[in-house]
């Protein structure tokens, strides 16, 4: 399928990258369907979700283990049951990026509300987590906790 991006003009999305969003994410809750998909530059792959139906919204996204060592996100069970599994384990966490143009030490993500997809289900979900400890603003690189050697699609088990 053919998409209009925001930044990379019309791509090629491949259908098992599209997922549902029957509530959107917070700001675009009209938005029902998404793309997950790489993009290359500078030899460094970039993940990002892009609105299906329109340019915008385009949001660059990151592993949360990527970016926090050790997290351990918890749903609600209502969350749970909209994505039809019993555990966390069965879902794929995304947490969406905030790039400052002045300076990219200053990215921030999202790791209190972040972007759920059911791979299973093709379906996706902006959730609020119920760990108490992440922010909406997690600044890895100033907190030194990015862990730059995983790959970004990649979940941390253990």
């Amino acid at each position: 399928m053919d998409v209009a991006t925001r930044d990379f003009g019309i791509i090629q999305i491949e259908d098992d990258s599209i997922y549902a969003f029957p509530q959107g994410v917070y700001g675009f809750e009209d938005v029902d369907s998404f793309a997950v998909f790489m993009h290359e530059e500078a030899g460094v792959s970039f993940v990002y979700l892009q609105a299906v139906r329109s340019a915008h919204p385009c949001f660059l996204v990151f592993s949360p283990w990527d970016m926090l060592p050790g997290y351990d996100p918890r749903v609600s069970d209502e969350d749970l049951r909209f994505f039809g599994v019993d555990s966390e384990k069965d879902l794929i966490f995304l947490v969406i990026a905030t790039v400052p143009a002045d300076d990219v030490r200053k990215l921030s993500v999202n790791a209190k509300s972040p972007v759920v997809l059911n791979p299973l289900r093709m379906v996706g979900r902006q959730v609020i987590l119920l760990n108490e400890e992440y922010t909406v603003r997690h600044h890895p690189f100033l907190s030194g906790d990015a862990a730059a050697d995983k790959p970004a699609l990649a979940r941390e088990e253990g």
